[in-house]
């Protein structure tokens, strides 16, 4: 008898440092072949299904619906089945067993858990956040002596006293353990959050929480501005994202207060400038980061939004390529949004929102949501101001940008007009909004 095989969680991209078990197929005890599916993890982007790597018996110590750290040990395969009939008196979603120690075993009183079974005489397994919270808490692990496996829950069940009597958590407080509001199943349908969601919560929420966020807003002029814009691109014609992330760039070396962060009582200026562009193309919304952006051209800032977007794409986005960013910067242009009221990213003091080109008005608006634990909304307004004008300063400047306009009864251009007085707006008989040379005003 022995044990063959222990299945831990699998990483699967270098931004999901946990997954979770959202199903558990076989019943802890049975025999399962080479091959089964016996196990069904949910990552960030998609499931992941497990499979017996070798025929036995299964022991499950995990719960659906709950998170686990990448090398956790989740499940084991024993070659016989009174290995893994430990595990029989419990249901498959309950929580892994907890194992008291006989007398002899053990100098101290064993942890008195509600349905223990027999003691366990192997290496007690600690899971990484377990070890940590272990570690933070001082606690001694031979107190947990006796258990095969102790994950986060356990300790913080020992821990219930130590913070009655001094006051202390060192649980840390997720978004999943704030109170959660009552459901009623006559009239509502509960779907679990992803763990994806989940994590971009615990991101967003780090700093809006505070309820010391703001957002100013400011139109931006764009007509004529892609004539200048355009041959600068390769790829990427009549967008505003690659010459807003250079400009925004460039200025944030002159703008330090948001290129940094609030610790808790000071504030952390970043010594580069990496800014970050949201994305999110039905593979979960992350942030992919462009080093020392300040220091690229425009081409070069085309040619790594489209290299970042493909790692995207194909999953193959490195740590490097999701850590680090100072400043970012979401553009919902496409989307066609008016304006919008951007959320700050964790371990940030502020993020720039680009709105669609109204293209009656030819203008957008960009939005910044800016961390007044970090900076106020006089610094916030000037630099959207400055970069208002870095921006405008690509349309035509001997014209305001309606080099392409033409009159829409004789059809002639504006730098045809040889009586250089220029058109007049007016509303053609359509009904729609257009322009008339001086010579079709006055009737010749």
């Amino acid at each position: 008898m022995a044990l063959l095989q222990e299945i831990l969680v699998p990483l699967l991209a270098v931004n999901d440092t946990s997954l979770t078990v959202v199903e558990i197929v076989s019943p802890n005890g049975e025999k399962v072949k080479k091959g089964d599916l016996i196990m069904v993890f949910e990552t960030s982007k998609t499931t992941y299904d497990v499979v017996a790597p070798e025929e036995g018996y299964i022991q499950y110590l995990c719960e659906t619906d709950h998170d686990y750290e990448v090398n956790e040990v989740v499940a084991r395969i024993y070659s016989e089945a009174a290995e893994a009939a430990t595990a029989l008196s419990r249901p498959v979603n309950s929580p892994a067993p907890h194992f008291a120690a006989p007398e002899a075993a053990v100098d101290f009183a064993p942890i008195a858990m509600p349905g223990s079974l027999p003691f366990w005489e192997g290496e007690t397994l600690f899971s990484n956040e377990a070890s940590r919270l272990i570690e933070s808490s001082g606690l001694d692990r031979s107190a947990f002596a006796g258990k095969d496996f102790v994950s986060t829950a356990d300790v913080a069940a020992l821990l219930q006293p130590v913070r009655a009597t001094t006051g202390q958590d060192h649980v840390r407080t997720t978004a999943t353990t704030r109170p959660l509001l009552p459901v009623d199943p006559a009239k509502a349908i509960v779907e679990r959050l992803s763990s994806g969601k989940r994590r971009e919560i615990e991101y967003l929420e780090e700093v809006q929480s505070t309820g010391l966020t703001s957002t100013v807003n400011s139109f931006m002029e764009t007509a004529g501005i892609f004539t200048h814009i355009n041959p600068s691109l390769k790829y990427l014609k009549d967008s505003l994202l690659p010459v807003i992330i250079y400009e925004a760039s460039r200025l944030l070396t002159d703008y330090h207060l948001l290129n940094a962060y609030f610790t808790g009582d000071a504030v952390a200026l970043y010594k580069e400038v990496n800014t970050g562009f949201a994305i999110d193309i039905d593979k979960g919304l992350k942030v992919l980061k462009i080093p020392r952006s300040e220091q690229k051209s425009v081409g070069e800032i085309e040619q790594a939004i489209l290299d970042l977007s493909g790692r995207y794409l194909d999953d193959t986005l490195q740590l490097e390529d999701l850590t680090d960013i100072t400043f970012t910067i979401t553009d919902l242009s496409a989307e066609g949004v008016a304006f919008f009221r951007p959320l700050i990213n964790k371990m940030n003091s502020a993020i720039l929102g680009v709105s669609a080109i109204d293209e009656k008005w030819q203008r957008c608006t960009l939005s910044l949501t800016f961390d007044h634990r970090v900076t106020e909304g006089k610094v916030a307004a000037r630099f959207l101001r400055e970069l208002k004008e870095r921006l405008e300063s690509y349309r035509p400047k001997l014209y305001t940008g309606f080099e392409n306009i033409t009159c829409f009864k004789c059809h002639k251009t504006l730098k045809e007009d040889l009586g250089d007085t220029g058109f007049a707006r007016c509303i053609t008989p359509e009904g729609k909004e257009g322009y008339i040379c001086q010579s079709c005003l006055k009737g010749f």
